[in-house]
């Protein structure tokens, strides 16, 4: 079994309950942390709600690169693996922070 920490992180001013566990997949190992307020009732960034989430490289052949635009912003993330052991590693990473955001919400919309 594995151990699953809880914490709290501030997004926007907001306090938000995360979970996190590390990931081990034979030689692949992943940090997995997840947290959300749930659903606010709105859609904008003041009064919506908060959501993150956290993967890192602790061992294995991972690549993590940012998705930059023409204007240099930010807008995404790329996660590269070799092996099978990364693929399972990003399989239950995955699978872990989307129970863990499911569990924090009160509906899901599919």
């Amino acid at each position: 079994m594995y151990a699953i920490e809880e914490s709290l992180k501030k997004i926007n001013g907001v306090e938000v309950a995360t979970f996190q566990r590390d990931v081990v997949e034979g030689n692949a190992i992943l940090m997995a942390e997840a947290g959300t307020t749930g659903f606010k009732g709105s859609g904008c960034r003041k009064a919506g709600g908060r959501t993150i989430l956290q993967i890192g490289c602790v061992d294995g052949d991972f690549c993590f690169r940012p998705i930059i635009n023409d204007e240099k912003k930010t807008i995404g993330v790329i996660i590269a693996g070799s092996g099978d052991d990364a693929l399972n590693a990003i399989v239950k990473t995955l699978g872990f922070c989307l129970a863990a955001l499911v569990d924090q919400c009160t509906e899901v919309d599919d």
